[in-house]
């Protein structure tokens, strides 16, 4: 645990420059930000998104649930009007709503880390730690990055030649993921598209 706590450390000073120029750039939407650190058997995952990305995909399922409630009142056109108020109603607070929804409860999904990326099976990891947090981004207006930081050691380290960027499959909006790494004291920067979702060390 001691080791794993270092690589932490070491993942945020390692990219600590790069990450304030990142945020002090532009709010990108459709880009993602990937950090890693391996150490030996011991690996330290940062993965950064806007907190857009995942309000964006919560309200295409909001949508898609709103269009069926609205097929089946169309049976009852007297309450169209009625439908119409009350979704206006529920739009308006679901807008409210939207602000909680990101919370430290729906980013607990992401422990299941595999929905952002995996290692080789051979290298059999085992997550160690997991921690969620949303944090301001230096732009203007209240724009927010979602950060999920990982830890995890490895029984196979020889087997740690690769891995693969599942997020693009996860989010459809993810156009760009940027990936900088620091494998075994050797740095590795790449920038990612849904084309090329793999990294080979």
């Amino acid at each position: 645990m001691l080791k794993l706590s270092f690589l932490s450390l070491l993942l945020i000073s390692s990219f600590a420059s790069a990450e304030e120029e990142r945020r002090a750039d532009a709010h990108a939407h459709g880009l993602n930000n990937f950090s890693m650190v391996i150490s030996q058997n011991q690996v330290a995952i940062t993965y950064e998104m806007p907190i857009v990305q995942l309000l964006n995909e919560h309200d295409e399922h909001d949508e898609h649930d709103e269009h069926d409630e609205h097929d089946e009142h169309d049976e009852h056109d007297e309450h169209d009007e009625h439908d119409e108020h009350d979704e206006h109603e529920e739009h308006e607070e679901h807008e409210e709503h939207d602000k909680l929804s990101v919370s430290g409860e729906s980013l607990a999904e992401f422990q299941n880390y595999s929905q952002l990326f995996s290692f080789p099976k051979g290298a059999n990891c085992d997550l160690v730690s997991f921690k969620s947090e949303l944090h301001s981004v230096s732009t203007e207006g209240d724009h927010k990055d979602v950060e999920l930081s990982y830890e995890f050691s490895c029984n196979e380290p020889s087997q740690l030649k690769s891995i693969t960027i599942n997020a693009f499959n996860r989010f459809s909006e993810l156009e760009n993921l940027y990936f900088e790494a620091v494998i075994n004291n050797k740095a590795l920067t790449k920038s990612l598209k849904s084309d090329v979702d793999k990294v080979i060390f």
